[in-house]
């Protein structure tokens, strides 16, 4: 029987062994995390088929460089002599028009609307509760600048008929209690949902174990070849024999790929969240995206989770007090959630960012039986059905 090994055991690697997992193979998804705990983990759990616009502006790219020195600022770009971090800069930079942007828009809108559609068949196939909601997400704003810039993206959204509505400050506060008198307006982007993506992770994992998947925690040291064909996986637990191997392991894919000759042109962005276990005292009913911080605030039954920022500081998970601290003020400015006292988990990760906002889903050029899907940025989550659905067809 042919043996398919799938290297990351986040929300899209095992998305793509489920969705292989009507086919009469053995799949074995490899992570080297304690039960399999990758970024999915830590991520503030909204599937957005709005988040169709790449982050690909020139507005960006001067407000990160204004925030260099600052450690609090939702953008921090840490100076690195480092040649893959500039190259991607520069080519990031190279797709920061209005025709590439526009382009990465559409194949962003296909993957995330496809996902949506596979999300909803997903739930309804398979027993998995994971606080899914599908009652859109907030978006509050505190300045005119704010607002104007939230407004526009709203127009964008109508381009694709991607239900929004832009709010006044009454009928925001008519719709979230929880907000403070310092919000002026926002929006709702009724297309939008969100789930617990621990919860859904641990669940897909059972259902994809009774489906007969494996699971191995163990590091992938190295790739055996010949040819334009991969072998052997040399791991911790010895030799595996494989017909097919998928990388799926975010924003660590770069050093397996480099393993096997390959430049992924990814690099990691570190994101920070903070996670109350316990539902809060004036927590908000839905997600707000707080605009001007670009912070998003998650509740569930189970408690409430503070998450954002974008890092580039390299292969570092350091947990920066400054920025864990910028969270909490961010929502003492648009929540009347009471924080103070509240005992909290804090957390970092990696995101798989690639210079022009898509994902790498192919095959390799070097290796047939070598399959990337990488790349998602911060819609891994938003992403992952469709793109186990793609890598499915893809093995056909």
């Amino acid at each position: 029987m042919k043996n398919v090994v799938i290297i990351g055991g986040g929300i899209i690697g095992n998305f793509i062994a489920y969705y292989l997992s009507g086919r009469d193979i053995n799949i074995t998804v490899i992570d080297d995390q304690p039960s399999m705990l990758p970024a999915s983990y830590g991520n503030c759990g909204l599937i957005t088929p709005s988040h169709i616009m790449p982050l690909n502006r020139w507005s960006y790219i001067f407000q990160g460089l204004k925030w260099l020195g600052n450690k609090q600022a939702p953008l921090r770009i840490k100076p690195q002599p480092d040649t893959a971090f500039l190259s991607w800069f520069i080519a990031f930079t190279l797709y920061s028009n209005a025709f590439s942007r526009n382009k990465a828009a559409n194949k962003r809108h296909r993957l995330l609307t496809g996902s949506w559609e596979l999300y909803k068949h997903f739930f309804e196939d398979e027993q998995v509760n994971c606080n899914w909601k599908s009652e859109g997400v907030l978006y509050a704003c505190s300045s005119e600048k704010g607002f104007k810039s939230l407004a526009e993206e709203a127009a964008f959204l109508d381009k694709f008929r991607l239900s929004n509505e832009i709010l006044s400050k009454n009928e925001l506060l008519q719709l979230e209690s929880s907000l403070t008198d310092r919000v002026i307006g926002g929006a709702i982007f009724s297309i939008d949902g969100w789930l617990n993506p621990s919860e859904l992770i641990d669940n897909l994992q059972k259902v994809n174990a009774q489906k007969g998947i494996s699971y191995l925690q163990e590091y992938v040291l190295d790739f055996n070849t010949s040819e334009r064909k991969i072998e052997h996986l040399e791991t911790g637990a010895g030799k595996m024999d494989v017909c097919q191997v998928v990388i799926a392991n975010g924003a660590k894919s770069p050093l397996l790929a480099k393993k096997l000759g390959i430049h992924l042109p990814i690099i990691p962005g570190k994101g920070y969240n903070i996670t109350y276990h316990k539902k809060l005292e004036n927590q908000p009913q839905r997600p707000v995206y707080m605009v001007e911080k670009k912070v998003v605030a998650t509740p569930w039954e189970s408690g409430f989770r503070l998450g954002s920022t974008m890092e580039f500081s390299g292969y570092d998970l350091k947990l920066d007090e400054l920025r864990l601290s910028a969270l909490k003020e961010a929502s003492a400015t648009y929540l009347k959630t009471d924080l103070k006292n509240e005992k909290y988990t804090p957390w970092a990760g990696w995101r798989p960012m690639t210079s022009n906002e898509l994902p790498i889903i192919k095959t390799s050029k070097k290796y047939h039986n070598l399959i990337f899907a990488t790349g998602h940025g911060m819609l891994g989550l938003s992403m992952a059905p469709m793109t186990g659905y793609i890598v499915n067809e893809m093995l056909q």
